[in-house]
C-alpha cells in the first residue's frame, strides 16, 4: 500500500505543474502512470484503462480548477471563448465516456500510445509562425469545435488544453491567454466527463476501492496534491521558456506511447 501512496503522491506533483505550465490536464502524464501503478495491485486487467480514464478526469477536476483560477487571476482567461464553448463540452464530454465504455481495454491502451507518440512528435517539431489572419468562429462554430475536442478528450482521458491551445492560436489567441483560456475548459471537460464516467460505470466497474469508473484511492491522493501543486506550474508558464520544456515533454510522450503500445 505504501508503494501506491508513493506512486499517486508522485502522479499528483507531475500533473499538477504540466496541468499549470502548459494548460493541459495532466492526463497524458497521469494515465500512463497509473497503468503502471494498477499493475501491481489487485485490479482486474480488463479494467486497468477505464479506471484510469474515469479517475485521471476526476483527478483533473481539481487540477484544472486551481491552474485555472490562477490564469484567471493573471487575467489569461478568456470568457467570451469559454462561454459558448460550453456547450459543446457538456455533450462531447457524455458521448466520450459513452463510447469509451463500449470499447475494451487493450483497444483503448493502443489508441491512447499511438495518441502520445503523435503527440510527443508534434512537440519536437517547431511550431510554424500563423500568418494568415483566421477570425475566430462565432457561437456554434465553437461550440462545434468544442464538441470534437470533448468528445475525444474525454476517450483519452485528458483535458483537452493540448488540443485547445493549438485551435486558439490558430485564430490568433496570444499564447498566454490561449493556454489560460484552455486550462479554463480543461476544468469544464474533466468535471463533466468524471460524472460521465462515474455514472456509466456505477453498475460496470467490479474493481476493488471503486465507484464507477473512479479508484477512490488515487484519486484522493492525486487531486489533492496536484491541487497545491498546479498554481505552481501556472506561474512558470509565464517566466520559463516553455518552448525547451515542450520538446523535452515530447521526447517523454513518445517513450510512454511505445512503451504503452508494445505491453
Amino acid at each position: 500500500m505504501a508503494f501506491e501512496i508513493i506512486s499517486y503522491a508522485i502522479i499528483g506533483v507531475l500533473a499538477g505543474i504540466l496541468s499549470g505550465l502548459l494548460g493541459i490536464g495532466g492526463g497524458i502524464v497521469t494515465i500512463p502512470c497509473l497503468l503502471l501503478v494498477f499493475a501491481h495491485s489487485d485490479i482486474p486487467p480488463q479494467a486497468y484503462m477505464h479506471l484510469a480514464i474515469g479517475t485521471s478526469l476526476a483527478a483533473m477536476v481539481f487540477t484544472t480548477l486551481s491552474g485555472s483560477y490562477t490564469h484567471y487571476k493573471k487575467e489569461a482567461v478568456l470568457f467570451e471563448i469559454v462561454k459558448p464553448m460550453a456547450l459543446g463540452v457538456i455533450v462531447g464530454s457524455f458521448l466520450g465516456a459513452l463510447i469509451t465504455r463500449i470499447l475494451p481495454s487493450h483497444f483503448l491502451q493502443i489508441f491512447f500510445g499511438a495518441f502520445e507518440c503523435v503527440l510527443g512528435i508534434r512537440f519536437l517539431l517547431p511550431e510554424k509562425p500563423i500568418t494568415k489572419h483566421h477570425p475566430l468562429p462565432k457561437f456554434w462554430g465553437l461550440s462545434t469545435i468544442a464538441l470534437g475536442v470533448s468528445i475525444f478528450s474525454t476517450m483519452m482521458g485528458v483535458g483537452g488544453g493540448l488540443i485547445n491551445v493549438p485551435i486558439l492560436s490558430y485564430f490568433h489567441v496570444p499564447v498566454k491567454k490561449a493556454i489560460g483560456t484552455s486550462s479554463a475548459l480543461s476544468f469544464l471537460i474533466s468535471l463533466c466527463g468524471a460524472i460521465s464516467f462515474l455514472l456509466l460505470g456505477v453498475h460496470a466497474s467490479k474493481a476493488p476501492d471503486s465507484v464507477g469508473f473512479l479508484y477512490l484511492p488515487a484519486f484522493i491522493i492525486i487531486s489533492i496534491i496536484s491541487f497545491f501543486v498546479a498554481p505552481y506550474g501556472a506561474k512558470w508558464a509565464h517566466s520559463l521558456p516553455t518552448t525547451i520544456l515542450k520538446k523535452v515533454f515530447g521526447g517523454i510522450l513518445i517513450l510512454a506511447g511505445l512503451s504503452m503500445i508494445l505491453n
